[in-house]
């Protein structure tokens, strides 16, 4: 993987390249270059602005160049975009308060990435003893990994018929019994079938089922009711630990920045005067949705 600070001058040299018009050398001294891509009226694209746009939209290949289209097609948006912008200034439409507030609310998103982002580039990259113990702490992801073919029922109950479910479901096996024990229970439901890898199931599910027996129904309380899942069938699909090697860091380190990013707005929270105007006071967090885990890729 390329080095971030010289994929990025990689970046500004093709594109100066590119971009940047050099005049004809003579005698009187060598011409003086413009960081422009193209002048529009009185203004001008610049050349970064069109690196970060082919940035953005991935546009640019590993040695740090575009393909000829890519850049034209970029710089035609760009300019579309500065003709209409300078025909909305012409309008007094910066003027108008909606188009104020939203140039505002992209200046603070903008300034508030730039700060997460600049907290998630310090995080330090895994060591190879971290990645050993993630992958040994975690079986069902690698060594032991299957690939399931699931049944599920979203079923509608109240907590006593959820409890009578649940002590039923501890005693069945197979798909038929647990869906002929919600016709006797007169419980609503629908119910799929579908395929799933061990790195694609919530880690909240994952753990039981990787123990779970053909056929065993797991019942798992929600809102209004269960999601109850069978295995209907189970397929061994290991990873080795090189394979993972690279997956597994990347999720630790995007872990890492999350953690990081979180703890410097806890900090800040606290150190902050909030004074909120009445009604719009800070909601409780709800019940975190089930962390999934790395994607790890399988073995062909």
């Amino acid at each position: 993987m390329l080095n971030s600070s010289k994929f990025q001058l990689g970046h500004v040299a093709a594109l100066t390249s590119m971009l940047l018009f050099v005049a004809a050398c003579d005698k009187a001294g060598p011409p003086a270059e413009s960081q422009a891509a193209v002048r529009v009226n009185n203004s001008e694209v610049s050349i970064h602005q069109v690196q970060a746009v082919l940035q953005r939209q991935s546009r640019i290949d590993a040695a740090g160049t575009a393909t000829g289209a890519a850049l034209s097609g970029v710089v035609e948006v760009l300019v579309d975009q500065e003709l209409a912008a300078q025909a909305a200034k012409s309008q007094g439409l910066d003027k108008q308060p909606d188009v104020i507030q939203a140039l505002e609310l992209s200046r603070r998103e903008t300034l508030a990435r730039a700060h997460h982002d600049r907290i998630a580039d310090a995080v330090r990259n895994p060591s190879s003893d971290e990645i050993d113990r993630y992958y040994d702490e975690h079986p069902a992801l690698f060594a032991q990994r299957r690939l399931y073919l699931l049944q599920e029922w979203a079923v509608e109950a109240g907590d006593d018929q959820l409890l009578k479910l649940e002590e039923a479901a501890a005693r069945l096996n197979g798909a038929d019994a647990l869906q002929n024990t919600l016709h006797r229970l007169g419980l609503r439901y629908t119910t799929r079938q579908f395929a799933q890898a061990a790195e694609d199931v919530p880690l909240l599910l994952l753990k039981p089922l990787s123990t779970a027996e053909v056929g065993q129904p797991l019942v798992f309380a929600q809102p209004g009711g269960a999601r109850v899942f069978t295995v209907i069938h189970a397929h061994l699909a290991p990873v080795d630990r090189r394979t993972a090697a690279d997956a597994i860091a990347s999720y630790l380190v995007a872990e890492r920045k999350r953690q990081r990013v979180g703890e410097e707005m806890t900090a800040l929270r606290k150190q902050a005067k909030l004074q909120y105007a009445t009604g719009f006071g800070a909601a409780q967090a709800a019940a975190s949705a089930p962390a999934h885990a790395a994607p790890v890729p399988a073995q062909k």
